[in-house]
């Protein structure tokens, strides 16, 4: 393969490996909590909902201002708004990302080269992550776990220390403690994961005897924002739905066996192994160009290698400790993209060590780059997400989830208008595997579709499943 030909063709071939999961948005349809929040919101001001809510059902003052004014409200057409939202989702992802990285980078990259780089880290997450319909498609759960991700990226990028006049700074500052107040209302998850960070930051300025009044600022923020969150009323009611909660022990224990699981999931992956693959013959050459390279290299191996365990323990733990199991895996979804960018930051620690040193300085052939890249393509596209997103969209999956659901929602529209009809409700024989569904091997629950019935109008016993 020519390496020419293959660069110039590279960037191309990764936009045309996006498509997949842009084109999945046009069978995206609302289910389960997205029609309960929008039932429920109805004729309330934003504070009775956002009181309420606190009161009665959890802590998360920021993401739930969130579901008051969700896209099934925004006009007749509910599905259009809907539907743009995960284009929207990973617009921002990409933006957020690439926005941290030319911070850390400090403008070292050419813009091309950012591009590159910031496409494969939103290829990778797409491909990794364990719940990619939950993670964009469902707006319930993309609002309140991956706007947090996004905004926790923009604070980051924030973070790093950057030129500029005082007031300047200042106004930076102040928009960062709002993002990360912000960050800790969307759910526990990062609520979790914000006191960690800054009570471990806080340690090392510490450790260092530098002036911390600013990073003292944002953790006090960032524990009284928690502090809000922990003591809602609500939290102990929606407890209650579960048994077996607030067990130290066994929520520790479980969350590190699920710290392994993905974890040995992500590094078997083979986008991840090839992406990892084509980042060392350019090692040597970020090494020299990008500033901070070398302060980076000083940090110690055992740190970095401990960080994913750390990481994903705390995007499981909260599940555990106030449900007794993990019910789902958006959480983790939380986990993957900050999982992804610490693998490279591992990666970088051991090119320089030992036998992985002796790589880092291997001058590979032209042809190389070309194969890497195609392998690359490959691993994207044919595993893990980009397979089954492919997968759904040729076989025909998502189009009979589209008609499925549709039928669903014209039926229960129609039968708001008339109390002698009834609904039932054709079951997803085979649903897609990216798309957001809870049928399959286990009937459509209840709940889910008397809220249905409630946003549309019609009374609850109006809607059931067909018989079978």
């Amino acid at each position: 393969m020519n390496s020419r030909w293959a660069i110039r063709l590279f960037p191309a071939l990764l936009v045309l490996s996006v498509a997949p999961y842009l084109w999945l948005a046009g069978y995206a349809h609302p289910v389960a909590d997205d029609y309960c929040y929008a039932a429920k919101s109805a004729g309330q001001t934003l504070w009775q909902w956002s009181i309420g809510e606190w009161l009665y059902w959890n802590g998360r003052y920021a993401s739930n201002l969130l579901m008051i004014h969700g896209p099934l409200t925004w006009s007749g057409n509910m599905l259009a708004g809907y539907r743009l939202m995960p284009l929207v989702l990973m617009a921002l992802t990409f933006s957020s990302a690439w926005f941290l990285l030319r911070r850390l980078t400090r403008h070292a990259l050419s813009m091309r080269q950012e591009f590159l780089a910031v496409l494969c880290f939103l290829l990778l997450y797409l491909n990794l992550m364990p719940d990619l319909g939950e993670g964009f498609y469902w707006y319930t759960g993309a609002i309140t776990y991956q706007l947090g991700s996004i905004l926790l990226l923009l604070h980051l990028g924030l973070l790093v220390p950057s030129s500029g006049n005082r007031m300047v700074r200042g106004m930076r500052y102040l928009l960062n403690v709002l993002i990360a107040v912000t960050i800790v209302g969307m759910d526990e998850i990062h609520m979790l994961l914000m006191l960690c960070f800054h009570l471990g930051r806080m340690a090392w300025m510490l450790a260092r005897r530098k002036r911390a009044w600013g990073a003292a600022l944002l953790l006090l923020a960032v524990a009284c924002g928690s502090l809000l969150m922990y003591l809602a009323p609500g939290n102990a009611v929606r407890g209650a739905m579960f048994a077996d909660t607030h067990r130290l022990w066994w929520s520790l224990g479980m969350s590190a066996l699920q710290a392994v699981r993905f974890i040995g999931m992500w590094l078997l992956s083979p986008a991840l192994l090839a992406c990892g693959v084509l980042y060392l013959p350019l090692h040597q050459v970020l090494r020299g160009r990008i500033p901070g390279f070398a302060a980076l290299l000083r940090t110690p191996p055992w740190i970095a290698a401990l960080l994913p365990f750390v990481l994903v323990a705390a995007t499981t733990f909260p599940a555990y400790w106030n449900t007794g199991l993990l019910g789902q895996h958006r959480t983790i979804n939380v986990a993957c993209i900050f999982f992804i960018p610490i693998f490279f930051l591992n990666l970088v620690l051991w090119l320089e060590r030992g036998a992985l040193g002796r790589i880092a300085a291997w001058a590979p052939s032209p042809q190389v780059p070309g194969y890497a890249m195609a392998l690359a393509l490959l691993a994207l596209n044919l595993t893990g997400n980009g397979f089954a997103a492919n997968a759904d969209l040729l076989g025909g999956r998502a189009a009979a989830y589209d008609r499925v659901m549709s039928r669903r929602e014209a039926e229960v529209r129609a039968a708001a208008g008339n109390p002698d009809a009834k609904v039932a409700f054709i079951p997803q024989l085979l649903p897609p595997r990216t798309l957001p569904s809870y049928e399959g091997a286990y009937p459509l629950r209840d709940w889910m579709m008397h809220c249905q019935a409630r946003y549309f109008g019609a009374d609850e016993d109006q809607v059931g499943l067909q018989a079978p």
